[in-house]
């Protein structure tokens, strides 16, 4: 075995609230990917699972100093080709932050080097969400407040900046094809019906040009992109949907955006975006 791949996302990016639902897929084997073995510690991923279950999301770690990262080691079928996901405990802001300098801690460059493929994260309706200003709204600004960096560095230009990390450091795969990545859009069921058939790069096209024109110019990587829900509705403002999700209704888990005959449907295997970006899935 030596495809990994890792999973990264700037503030609020979702990540963290798909590591619970997708471990409890994968342990449980009902999805296009199981957990081949069992991981050496999962109590990181168990408590984020706590909150899930009981109606919540986990609470951010942006400014934590305690590091617990998560790796497991799956595959898709009993004997099967494996695969190690790499979850790394690198905070969105931190993230951010080397973006912003330009540079990240060498330990996980190194991983990033072992890796064959990636899920960037970027989630809808975000409040930690950064536009860029046009000139003369800049302008004032920074006559208010004196400080260019209190504006924030735009998430457009974020994620593009981690898509260059990616691009510049993943490995080509073993069968000499280019790494590859999937693009998750958080929290989609929070988009209305015109916008989920759009489909999600649609999405970011509108929302992130400058995303979408970087992806669509990538030579060196393979891109799709997902959109996913990772409890199945909004926990947070939508009292109906979060006593069907305690009570165990039908509707109380997570899917991914795919299309399928020109049309995008709701496919309740959120493992999906990994198994397309390690080689293990059906439909690849």
């Amino acid at each position: 075995m030596s495809r990994s791949i890792v999973l990264l996302g700037g503030p609020d990016s979702g990540k963290t609230n798909y590591i619970g639902p997708l471990w409890r897929v994968l342990d449980a084997g009902n999805g296009e990917l199981h957990a081949a073995e069992q991981p050496d510690d999962i109590n990181f991923v168990l408590e984020i699972s706590d909150h899930i279950s009981a109606g919540g999301f986990a609470p951010r770690s942006e400014h934590s100093d305690a590091r617990r990262d998560f790796e497991v080691v799956v595959a898709a079928a009993k004997g099967g080709p494996q695969a190690r996901i790499v979850v790394p405990d690198i905070s969105g802001e931190l993230w951010r932050n080397a973006v912003i300098n330009s540079e990240i801690a060498s330990d996980w460059m190194d991983e990033l080097k072992r890796a064959d493929g990636a899920l960037l994260f970027v989630r809808v309706n975000s409040d930690q969400d950064v536009r860029p200003l046009d000139w003369v709204t800049s302008r004032t600004m920074l006559e208010r407040i004196g400080d260019e960096e209190e504006l924030g560095l735009p998430t457009q230009v974020m994620l593009c900046e981690l898509v260059r990390f990616l691009e510049n450091s993943l490995s080509s795969r073993e069968d000499g094809e280019r790494p590859r990545l999937s693009i998750v859009v958080t929290a989609w069921d929070l988009v209305d019906t015109e916008t989920f058939q759009r489909g999600p790069f649609a999405f970011i096209e509108r929302e992130y040009p400058l995303v979408a024109g970087k992806l669509t110019d990538l030579d060196s990587l393979d891109v799709r992109v997902f959109g996913l829900s990772s409890v199945g509705g909004d926990l947070k403002h939508d009292p109906v949907y979060r006593k069907a999700f305690l009570e165990g209704g039908p509707d109380g888990r997570g899917w991914v955006a795919v299309i399928e005959s020109e049309e995008w449907t709701k496919d309740p295997d959120i493992t999906l975006p990994i198994a397309w970006a390690v080689g293990l899935s059906s439909c690849d």
